[in-house]
């Protein structure tokens, strides 16, 4: 597929794709005879990974990070090969996005409860409460 077909697959523009490119988070396709770049299905499904990863909070950094872990775990051969110091730095790194992924929970859990109480007040099920001071409102 053509990079514009894949840019609408995949909900982004050409533009995100090419910086995406130049990046090296999406690999570089071959090029047809034409010059046209030519992709294949599973590089919507590493744009669409991508995004999603952005849509969490993630940095680009971040994704670079994660897919690395993904793309050697992804094949057992080269799990099976990994040298000592690859398999510390994969494993350090795993570690890292596992302490940033539980405090994101614990970040998005306090604000559904911020987000719940002022529902519920704003519908009036519950009196209003300061923030602040936690004294109901009367």
């Amino acid at each position: 597929m053509r990079i514009g077909e894949l840019a609408k697959s995949a909900g982004v523009n050409v533009q995100t794709l090419r910086f995406y490119e130049r990046q090296g988070l999406l690999p570089q396709p071959a090029r047809l005879a034409s010059g046209y770049r030519a992709y294949a299905n599973r590089d919507v499904e590493r744009v669409k990974f991508i995004r999603s990863c952005q849509g969490i909070g993630f940095t680009l950094k971040d994704v670079r990070e994660v897919l690395e872990v993904h793309r050697v775990l992804a094949s057992a051969e080269r799990a099976a090969s990994l040298k000592p110091k690859a398999q510390e730095k994969l494993l350090a790194a795993a570690e890292r996005r596992l302490v940033l992924i539980d405090e994101k929970i614990k970040i998005l859990t306090q604000m559904k409860r911020g987000m719940a109480t002022l529902v519920s007040t704003l519908s009036g099920r519950s009196k209003p409460v300061c923030p602040v001071s936690g004294v109901q409102v009367t």
